[in-house]
Parts: C-alpha cells; structure tokens; sequence
C-alpha cells in the first residue's frame, strides 16, 4: 500500500511541475501584437490600370506665369502675341486686323499736256524737238526702261514710259516722241490713238500727205506721222520726228 502511494507521488510531481510551467508561459494567441507604424504618402496621383506606373509633368520653359509683383495690365501685356515681317518691320499685334492692301502702281507717269500741236510750234505730249533729256525727265520722271537704238550715223538713247517713247541723240536732244496709248492725250487738239481719219481732219486739218496708210503734216523742219489702219481707218501709231 505504501509502495503504492510512493509510486503515484513520484510520477504527480513531474506532472505537476510540468503544469506549473506550461501556464507560466502565453500562448501565441494571447501575445500582444506590435503596432505597424503607419506611412503616410501625400500627393501621389491615383493609378488607374492602363497609366503607367511613372508619370512626369513638364512645364513649357517659354511661358512664365504672371507675376505677382507686376500690376494686371503688365501681366497682361507680356501675354500678347505679336508678329513680325519676315522682312524685319515693326511687330504687329496679333489681335491688330491687318490693313486693306493699297492697289500697285502701274509707274506711269501723270501726263497733263497743257499745249497743243500748231504748224508754227510742231510739239508732242507737251514736248518739242531738241528738248534736254534733264527736262523731259523733270516733266514725267525716270522712265520705266531705257535702251539703245542702235544706228551706225547716230545711236539714239530711249526712255520707254510704257505710254509713250522718247529718244534722245548723243547730246542728249530730243530727237522723236513716239505715243503707243489711247489712254493719254498727246496734245493734237484731242486727237487720240483709235480715232478715225475724219477724226485727224477735223483737229489737225488737211495734211501734207495722205495714203491708206498714212497722214504726214510737216512743219519747222518735222514730220507728225499718223499711221492708218487701211480697213478700219483708225489710227494706231503717232510719232513726231526731224525731216531728214
């Protein structure tokens, strides 16, 4: 009976003390767990699934943002868009509507013919025979083109004014006046290029000679020649030129 006892005693104690030590310890469910510290990250825009995952803003270096330190209406101004000339004029503003293009200049000079031709002074677009060419410049300006007519007893200067020819021997005198326009009045008594015949009679009277072709009158040593249109008896062509 004692054995007995000593038997259930010695094995109860290392029960007991196993039990004592298994509830000094905690069980994991029963640990405190540590706090996660919490991140917080600001200003991060939001991911959707199609952006990509590093997105960058670029801001145009050529525009600056208004100041503060300048009035509205500075700021303003520095914002206006302005254009300039490829051919380096002054800038224009953009908001500016451009001005109405002026009509070209045909160049030709403004002829206003104050004589009229007689048989005792022989002239032509208010010009005669051995006039300076300074002069004939002075009365209508640079002419549109100036050649050479070549010609082996004397070469002659032309100063073309599209309406109307001059030429001009070595010393610079007037040597013919050759009108190519209806558009002028070249001093006949109103007489002009496209009239008739009939026309010619009644501003210059009879001339000296007459053909289908051709009405001369001469005076003062010249010749005013008509040329004629055979068919319509219009005249295309008057020139004032020296007798030779």
């Amino acid at each position: 009976m004692n054995r007995a006892r000593q038997l259930i005693t010695g094995a109860a104690i290392p029960f007991l003390v196993m039990m004592l030590m298994s509830g000094c310890k905690q069980s994991p469910e029963e640990q405190p767990v540590a706090e996660k510290p919490i991140i917080q990250v600001k200003d991060l825009p939001a991911l959707t699934a199609d952006a990509p995952a590093h997105t960058q803003t670029v801001t145009p270096l050529d525009v600056a943002p208004p100041s503060a330190d300048k009035p509205a209406a500075a700021n303003a101004a520095a914002d206006k868009v302005t254009l300039s000339s490829s051919s380096g004029g002054a800038d224009i503003p953009a908001d500016k509507p451009p001005e109405p293009a002026k009509p070209a200049t045909s160049g030709k000079p403004k002829v206003d013919v104050q004589e009229t031709y007689t048989v005792a002074k022989p002239i032509l677009m208010g010009l005669t025979l051995k006039t300076s060419a300074s002069d004939v410049v002075k009365k209508f300006g640079n002419p549109r083109e100036q050649f050479l007519m070549d010609d082996e007893i004397d070469p002659m200067t032309v100063y073309d004014y599209t309406d109307f020819m001059v030429g001009f021997n070595k010393a610079e005198q007037l040597m013919f006046v050759d009108v190519r326009s209806s558009e002028i009045n070249p001093g006949l008594n109103g007489l002009k290029l496209g009239q008739t015949t009939d026309d010619a009679y009644k501003a210059l009277g009879k001339p000296d000679t007459n053909t289908s072709y051709v009405l001369t009158y001469k005076s003062e040593g010249t010749v005013l020649k008509l040329d004629v249109d055979p068919k319509t008896k219009t005249i295309n062509s008057i020139k004032l030129f020296y007798d030779k």
